[in-house]
This record gives C-alpha cells, sequence and structure tokens, in this order.
C-alpha cells in the first residue's frame, strides 16, 4: 500500500466547521490554510468518549502527530498536497472507531482485547486506536519498510506497551508458519482493522483468517458502501461472516465505519486458503 493509495487528492473537502478553511482569510479552495497539531488532536479528542480521554492521550496524539508531519517531508507516509486536512480527517475517522470499539468491549467480555491493523501506513487508524484504548493488545502490518521503520520509531519513542510492527505484506501474513513474527499468524483477535484495502470482499478475505469467533472486521467506506454489502453477501455466508454495523462517520458525507462479524458457526474446517477465494472482484484499470 502506498501513500497515494491511502488518500485521494480528489476527494471533496470535508465540510465540517472544524476542520473546512473555505472561509479563512486568505485561503481559496486551491491554496486552503493548514491546519495546526492543535485543532488535529482537538478533532480527534471530541470524537472520542468523555470517559477515556485525558491529558496523557493528548499528548502522545501531539507528539504522534509532530513526527508524522515531520517524517512525510521525506518518507511518502501520507499525501503531499492538503497533508493537515488529510491528516486531520484521518484523525477524526480513526478515533470515531475508537470510540466504536470502547462500546464494543461490551459485547466481547475479552481477558485481554487484541487488534490486528492491516496496512498500516502511516499509522491509521491502528496508531490512534492504541494510543486511544492503551490497554488494547495492538499488532501493526505494514509492507512498506520506510513505513514499517516509522511505526517502530513512534511506538519506541511514545513507550507504547503491548504495541508491535511487523514489517510484511498483509497477503503474506496468513502463511507465516510457527511462532515468528509476534506469532501472529496463529493469533486470533478480537479486531482486525484496515484502510484502504480494497472493496469489502478483498479486505474481508483478508481479516478473516485472524479474527476470533464474534470478532469484528472494521473498515472504512465511502459512497460505494451498499453496493459492497450487497455484493459480498454471497461471499460473507459462504465462509461464516455477517454485516454487523454500519456507522456514518460524523462531519462527513457518505463516509462510514463497517464492521464485519465472523459467525460463531464459521466452520471449524475452513482453511486459511479457503478465506483467500471468494468472488472474482473487477478492478478499476
Amino acid at each position: 500500500m502506498t501513500g497515494d493509495e491511502e488518500t485521494s487528492d480528489t476527494e471533496p473537502v470535508p465540510t465540517s466547521g472544524w476542520i473546512s478553511f473555505r472561509d479563512a482569510p486568505g485561503a481559496t479552495p486551491g491554496n486552503e490554510a493548514p491546519i495546526s497539531i492543535e485543532e488535529i488532536v482537538a478533532g480527534g479528542l471530541a470524537e472520542l468518549p468523555e470517559d477515556i480521554r485525558s491529558d496523557s492521550i493528548r499528548s502522545q496524539l501531539e507528539a504522534y502527530i509532530e513526527r508524522l508531519l515531520d517524517t512525510n517531508t521525506r518518507v511518502n507516509l501520507v499525501s503531499r498536497r492538503r497533508t493537515t486536512h488529510h491528516v486531520a480527517r484521518f484523525v477524526r475517522e480513526s478515533a470515531f472507531l475508537a470510540r466504536i470499539l470502547h462500546v464494543d468491549r461490551a459485547r466481547l467480555i475479552a481477558p485481554t482485547y487484541r487488534l490486528l491493523d492491516l496496512g498500516s501506513g502511516g499509522g491509521f487508524p491502528g496508531m490512534i486506536l492504541k494510543i486511544a484504548l492503551p490497554d488494547v493488545e495492538v499488532q501493526l502490518v505494514e509492507g512498506t519498510g520506510k513505513k514499517a521503520k516509522f511505526l517502530a520509531e513512534v511506538a519506541q519513542a511514545l513507550e507504547l506497551p503491548g504495541l508491535s510492527v511487523l514489517w510484511g505484506r498483509s497477503e503474506q501474513i496468513a502463511r507465516i508458519e510457527g511462532e515468528g513474527a509476534h506469532g501472529v499468524a496463529h493469533t486470533r483477535f478480537e479486531w482486525v482493522t484496515g484502510k484502504a484495502l480494497g472493496s469489502l470482499v478483498e479486505s474481508s478475505r483478508l481479516a478473516a483468517p485472524f479474527l476470533a469467533p464474534e470478532g469484528v472486521h472494521w473498515t472504512f467506506k465511502g459512497a460505494s458502501c451498499e453496493a459492497e454489502l450487497a455484493q459480498a453477501g454471497g461471499y460473507f455466508r459462504q465462509i461464516g461472516l455477517a454485516p454487523f454495523a454500519v456507522e456514518p462517520i460524523p462531519g462527513h458525507a457518505e463516509s462510514y465505519v463497517v464492521g464485519i462479524r465472523k459467525l460463531p458457526s464459521s466452520p471449524a474446517n475452513v482453511s486459511r486458503e479457503t478465506f483467500q477465494g471468494g468472488p472474482p472482484v473487477r478492478r478499476r484499470r
């Protein structure tokens, strides 16, 4: 996954009050004023439940975003056009997902909550989720070496326990044998997240082998959400998945967090190779 795949330079400018600078003095649609780190963090904190907001989360978000923006001048972590606008949106979307996961704990009642983030890129949503939910064990998977190195440096600098970074492609992780790479190939996670992993069929195909029974794959979708859910129905039934939730992201038209649940009746004899199957997917040229 490349930085250009994570972002779209043609996506419309969000119009929620805290992020739009169209009316700022001297700003034009093609020359928008950058958003400060303080404003980006404030937007993310606003999406978190009040009972988990803290000064620690604020300071860690600030440190992460500062390092992200600095590193982005040398490594393509986020689009370099309208960078702070993209970062502000990704932080707020990821924090909104953190709110959802915070509520979902009550349903799962697990002794340890584990999250796998596939194709972590510059850290969205996985790094934000770890900062917002520090007691969750988080594994980040990133296929680009420079991005994986950045994530590992952030984890060390912010002293985030229960966070590990694996350099490898999401499609290959399921084939890893033994206890290498933190044993991720043999771990079952309550949540598997990912951004820009393709269609719901494609992202679910990647996520399903790692989900514990009743675990949920969470991803972000746009205007194609309803059509993709309809297309994926047969595949979901085949491998024991089902739509769980579709949550509109506040302030962003036709933007959703989508959850796909692994049913407890999911066939125990379904192999990882079966998960890697699925209906043919029409790719853009």
